[in-house]
């Protein structure tokens, strides 16, 4: 099989692919799934007499796809293929490529929509078509605008993703960086305001898709909760093995505090569980203008994939969303020449921010009850522990966040 690509301004450079499934889009145009040693990708490609070549932006690949999703309203199945449509969008003409780097690819359609291709496929099943489906049917707002999707199931495994179109963006800019900026500026300022509306906004937009999610709420097993606890333990395993010395001696001098309070999670038999974003984190949230969106539907990659389709409680996101903000303050700390103590004062209200927005927009709606506040902090210190393993075998620069965060967090904790 051959399948050579090489990179150029960002691009692909057009060549041959022997692709193991095709979904034709017409006009010579088609999304193939092609299968190598190193894994399945989705790839644009277009007729060329007899064989199929590699598509870059500009090859009218996106286009034909947004058509065949204004076409055809609904969830229609080509085959192995299965192609979601949200009706009432119209088509979109001119394509670019998104050039920075990314684990898909991306192309902008009209400057209206985006049209994401998988180029790595997870093992299915895969949670982002069914929370998709959900918050638009919900009438959820605080994403990208849906505007479809493709699916692919192979012969011996369970349906995953292979392509997404959204409503594009116009400078929208990364969690990581807007939030950073934002704390940065508010410390030197020695004003939190702008901070404090921020993770207000988010909050709310937390909450209204929990809300929206409602509709998917049943009450967590035994094992589930026995799944959540044996989870944070082996977590804690491979942290302890890939820690950097103070905070390895911190978690041996911690050790039945961090595992008492990781033991609760096997206690959250019978606490609402519902379909919620599962992997939520500052960087999931885009900024565009004053409008906070959530992205990336795609569940946790740590987990395996049957995991990432269950339910959830309601505080992990919440967990997710606090110990991110924890971590947006220390790498201000680290990047950014501040004063500490104004730095505490401006992490501490965006946390405050985001929880009291987060949990009277709960209260609002009539559904007080899908948050267990009693789960967060657990939660939180599974999420350092994942940074310590993430940071140890992916990103070695970055330990420096979980080995300020870990400290910092059990300080709350009482020996």
């Amino acid at each position: 099989m051959r399948d050579t690509t090489e990179r150029d301004a960002g691009q692909t450079v057009s060549t041959h692919v022997t692709p193991t499934d095709l979904l034709d889009l017409g006009d010579g145009h088609a999304l193939a799934v092609v299968i190598r040693d190193a894994g399945a990708s989705a790839v644009p490609v277009l007729a060329d007499n007899s064989s199929w070549r590699r598509a870059i932006a500009g090859d009218g690949v996106a286009e034909s796809l947004i058509r065949l999703l204004t076409s055809t309203p609904g969830r229609t199945r080509h085959g192995r293929f299965c192609v979601t449509s949200w009706a009432g969008r119209r088509g979109a003409l001119g394509e670019h490529a998104i050039t920075v780097d990314q684990t898909n690819e991306s192309v902008i359609v009209g400057e209206v929509a985006v049209v994401k291709w998988a180029t790595h496929l997870e093992p299915g099943p895969h949670p982002a078509p069914r929370r998709l489906s959900s918050l638009t049917a919900a009438g959820f707002t605080a994403m990208p605008t849906p505007w479809g999707l493709v699916t692919w199931q192979p012969d011996d495994g369970a349906e995953t993703l292979v392509a997404t179109v959204t409503g594009y963006l116009p400078d929208a800019v990364d969690g990581w960086t807007w939030a950073v900026d934002l704390f940065a500026d508010a410390t030197r300022a020695g004003d939190p305001s702008a901070v404090v509306a921020a993770c207000t906004a988010v909050g709310t937009a937390v909450a209204d898709l929990h809300v929206a999610q409602a509709t998917t709420v049943t009450t967590a097993t035994a094992p589930d909760a026995r799944r959540w606890r044996d989870g944070a333990m082996d977590t804690l395993r491979a942290a302890k093995a890939l820690a950097g010395n103070g905070t390895a001696q911190l978690l041996a001098d911690r050790d039945s505090d961090v595992i008492r309070l990781l033991d609760t999670l096997g206690e959250l038999v019978g606490v609402p569980v519902l379909d919620a974003h599962g992997d939520l984190h500052v960087g999931q949230v885009l900024r565009s203008a004053d409008r906070f969106v959530i992205t990336d539907f795609d569940g946790n990659p740590v987990l395996p994939p049957w995991q990432r389709v269950l339910p959830v409680p309601a505080a992990l996101d919440a967990a997710g969303m606090l110990q991110s903000l924890s971590h947006v303050a220390i790498v201000v700390a680290r990047h950014h020449d501040v004063d500490p103590d104004a730095l505490h004062h401006v992490d501490a209200a965006a946390q405050a921010a985001f929880l009291d927005a987060y949990t009277g927009a709960l209260a609002a709606s009539g559904h007080t009850q899908l948050f267990t506040a009693d789960a967060v902090t657990a939660f939180r210190l599974q999420q350092v522990l994942r940074e310590i393993v993430y940071a140890g075998k992916h990103l070695p620069r970055w330990m420096y966040v979980p080995d300020a965060a870990l400290p910092a967090l059990l300080e709350g904790v009482k020996p």
